[in-house]
């Protein structure tokens, strides 16, 4: 693998080159490539959560992105003393990554909003669809248009403060250059934290929703309850559209009831996808009659009115963090459609120490689900699945990590975990066993939280479908980096010793998480 010297400036734009081919026993072929940049140390080096979109007309263009913390101060003091790693409210927090070759090289573009006084704030989601045609319509004649979503900070006002927009830039160069963010939330009660973002555009010519962009989120309300043990700040599921090409979005409408009691349970996680016909469907995670469950709500005219919630699926979610490890997880759900509107749902469900990756699938517009197993790793737990569905191809990518009894303490070298996907031909009945994407695993103890107190991979992968029957995995890798025995030691202590020095104690490579990208042709 070729090394890239990264400059840090205002924007930031390189080539990253591919890191390895390979052919595995599925017969598939497998370009695997680094996409994230380099950098010395912590912060910098921290990149996670990535999603991944595909042009649908141009087989050679996808773009996926991250929390990517290249330009980030570095940790404080420099030498002698404990480190200190907050986010600087001025510094930009959204890359973008991009691919015009088919994944064998990709730029990289830190998204800087400042010039309309905000902050891209990370947690990436991106997607794509028509432009627009210039008389309110839509069309495909002069490309697609991409559009990419993150939070938004208001730019100089510290990342502590609770309130974040959600926001999203458009491209109509293949991620070249982005537009100026477009605020897609409404309200703006300071107290209000918008969270959990998701985005998808209606790319079917033949729906009468051709070109309408939908979004997605959970709101959490209140400053004096987020984040707190013991009490729970009220967490509705909200959506918002726009019919002119992001141009501007509509009020938002709240999708769920906000309760969030202890028994009635949160919402978070959304995901939206429409059907050929343009029906809009949003998946969440969340709890129905006391037990955790994936929750849909379906709109039969472009998102201007929901149903009522209905079910999916009982779920049971995976430990967070797992046994081994300290890195928080989750059992969100990935969504794709079909083209003849099967519905295809995927997450991670554990039973008995052991998580697998979940498959539910409607063929009546999510009235019934036919619920299985469909990926399973002997000795390891799956955890962040994504989904992409060609043709009767349903392909689904996802980590695993080695399984350990309850009570294993986290530390170097405890549990190991690397990427796998799954294939199948037959639109879902069936699956071919799970082959390993990674070539080199991941120790989740070389990732590290700003504040060091515990391990960190973000919350989830994306996967997408190429219109050349390829599919595309991202997630976040730790193979470049490496662990730290001093800041091991401090969280071990239950931080009662003295918080370390990163920089005089761990060598360069602590912190070092990066994005990988599969190119998988069945």
């Amino acid at each position: 693998m070729s090394k890239t010297t990264w400059l840090v400036t205002p924007v930031v734009s390189a080539i990253l080159t591919p890191l390895l081919t390979v052919s595995v026993a599925s017969a598939a072929t497998v370009t695997q490539t680094n996409v994230s940049p380099t950098a010395a140390h912590f912060p910098q080096n921290k990149q996670n959560e990535s999603p991944m979109a595909a042009n649908p007309i141009d087989a050679s263009n996808a773009i996926s992105g991250a929390n990517d913390e290249i330009q980030e101060p570095d940790c404080t003091p420099a030498t002698g003393g404990s480190s200190s790693c907050p986010f600087s409210p001025t510094v930009q927090t959204t890359g973008v990554y991009v691919t015009k070759d088919g994944g064998s090289s990709w730029s990289k573009t830190i998204l800087d909003w400042s010039s309309a006084n905000l902050r891209s704030d990370g947690d990436p989601v991106v997607a794509f669809g028509p432009k627009p045609n210039g008389t309110g319509g839509f069309t495909y004649a002069n490309g697609a248009r991409a559009y990419f979503g993150s939070l938004a900070g208001v730019l100089g006002v510290s990342s502590a403060s609770p309130q974040e927009f959600i926001a999203v830039a458009t491209s109509d160069d293949r991620g070249t250059t982005w537009s100026a963010p477009v605020v897609a939330t409404s309200r703006t009660n300071p107290v209000d934290f918008n969270d959990k973002i998701a985005i998808w555009v209606d790319n079917n010519p033949t729906s009468p929703n051709f070109g309408v962009v939908y979004v997605s989120w959970t709101l959490f309300r209140g400053v004096g309850n987020f984040g707190k043990s013991n009490t729970f700040s009220p967490e509705p599921i909200m959506f918002a559209r726009s019919t002119d090409g992001g141009q501007t979005f509509e009020n938002a409408k709240q999708l769920t009831q906000a309760a969030n009691n202890g028994s009635v349970g949160g919402r978070q996680g959304s995901t939206i996808r429409s059907a050929p016909n343009g029906d809009v469907f949003v998946f969440w995670d969340g709890a129905l009659k006391g037990q955790s469950a994936i929750l849909a709500a379906r709109s039969t005219d472009g998102g201007v009115r929901f149903t009522r919630p209905f079910l999916v699926s009982f779920k049971n979610d995976v430990p967070s963090p797992f046994p081994g490890a300290s890195f928080r997880t989750d059992s969100f759900p990935m969504v794709d459609i079909d083209a003849s509107g099967n519905l295809f749902v995927v997450w991670t469900d554990s039973t008995n120490g052991h998580s697998v990756v979940k498959l539910a699938k409607s063929t009546d517009s999510g009235a019934s689900w036919d619920v299985s197993v469909a990926a399973d790793v002997t000795g390891r737990s799956a955890f962040y699945p994504g989904v992409a569905v060609s043709a009767t191809n349903v392909f689904i990518g996802f980590n695993a990590i080695d399984d350990k009894p309850a009570g294993t303490a986290p530390g170097a070298g405890v549990v190991f975990y690397d990427s796998y996907f799954v294939l199948s031909s037959d639109s879902g009945a069936s699956f071919g066993s799970s082959v390993k994407i990674s070539t080199v695993s991941s120790d989740p103890d070389v990732s590290t939280t700003n504040g060091l107190g515990s391990q960190f991979l973000g919350d989830y992968n994306g996967a997408a479908a190429s219109s050349d029957g390829s599919f595309w995995f991202s997630w976040t890798d730790t193979r470049n980096g490496a662990t730290c025995s001093a800041i091991d030691a401090w969280r071990a202590s239950g931080f009662t010793t003295t918080k370390p020095n990163i920089y005089d104690s761990c060598s360069p490579g602590f912190g070092n998480s990066d994005i990988f990208v599969a190119h998988v042709t069945p």
